[in-house]
């Protein structure tokens, strides 16, 4: 009789030990895939906000402009206003204002006045103007550019313009 209780003890102390295993096993599993779900769901979701910044970076364009100084075939130093679409999709009806530049006098853009608004740029596309600097300029301007692309209309990006 003694040898049934120590077998039974025995069986318990094992099955009490194996259930143990088996709930420690099981609630780790269950936290690992509450863990691997809610990061699969995080991950899911950045690369879809990601898939979307560059759906919609690839129909921006970004206009700016920099100035710049080089010299004519004759040698003689000539400074350019070049503005050009940094952006991966085509920019059209292209324009800038900047009321400094119109009220600095010893600054001048020479170029058609009937090329604005510029119809198209295409991506890294670019258009140069002549400038005429005199003594006493003001050394930059604040621009603000406005364009149309496949993202929309009225787009713009405000840019202080340096001519040093």
């Amino acid at each position: 009789m003694e040898n049934i209780a120590e077998n039974i003890n025995w069986l318990i102390t094992a099955l009490t030990f194996l259930g143990g295993i088996y709930m420690y096993f099981n609630h780790t599993y269950r936290l690992n895939q509450e863990q691997l779900n809610k990061q699969q769901v995080q991950l899911n979701e950045y690369q879809i906000e990601k898939s979307k910044a560059e759906s919609l970076e690839k129909k921006q364009a970004m206009i700016e402009a920099n100035v710049y100084r080089t010299t004519d075939r004759k040698g003689n130093s000539i400074w350019k206003m070049k503005i050009y679409n940094k952006g991966k999709a085509k920019a059209t009806n292209i324009d800038f204002t900047s009321e400094t530049l119109d009220a600095d006098s010893a600054i001048e853009l020479i170029g058609d006045p009937t090329m604005f608004p510029i119809p198209s740029l295409i991506p890294y596309g670019s258009v140069e103007l002549s400038v005429l600097l005199c003594c006493g300029h003001k050394p930059s301007h604040k621009f603000i550019f406005t364009w149309d692309d496949e993202s929309g209309k009225g787009r713009a990006q405000e840019q202080d313009v340096f001519f040093q």
